[in-house]
């Protein structure tokens, strides 16, 4: 089943590798609203299925409503952030990022 990924200059539709279940760990640790366990949850996803992208966490953090946004920062390495969109903007800023631009950068991390 192919997910639509909406960006601003084009649709990309991407294979569903993370599964119902993943989705659901995703957003319980959202609720918490702990980033750290946000954080953990993520690294533990993508440590142990090679298949879920970042990408895939960020749509299912975007399709399931939550507060947490996933970014890439200016090392590469990827951090966890919770609040509203502003905060989220504010972070991409500091890190010199658009949003488009992180939603690639994510595209292009494996």
């Amino acid at each position: 089943m192919a997910q639509t990924c909406y960006l601003p200059t084009q649709t990309c539709y991407l294979p569903t590798m993370i599964t119902a279940k993943q989705r659901n760990q995703l957003l319980l640790a959202d609720q918490t609203g702990d980033t750290v366990w946000i954080n953990a949850v993520v690294e533990q996803m993508l440590a142990t299925n090679p298949n879920v992208t970042p990408v895939e966490v960020e749509t299912a953090f975007r399709d399931g409503a939550a507060r947490s946004y996933l970014i890439v920062c200016p090392d590469k390495t990827l951090r966890v952030i919770t609040g509203d969109r502003l905060v989220m903007l504010a972070a991409l800023a500091e890190a010199g990022m658009t949003v488009e631009e992180n939603l690639q950068a994510l595209a292009d991390r494996r």
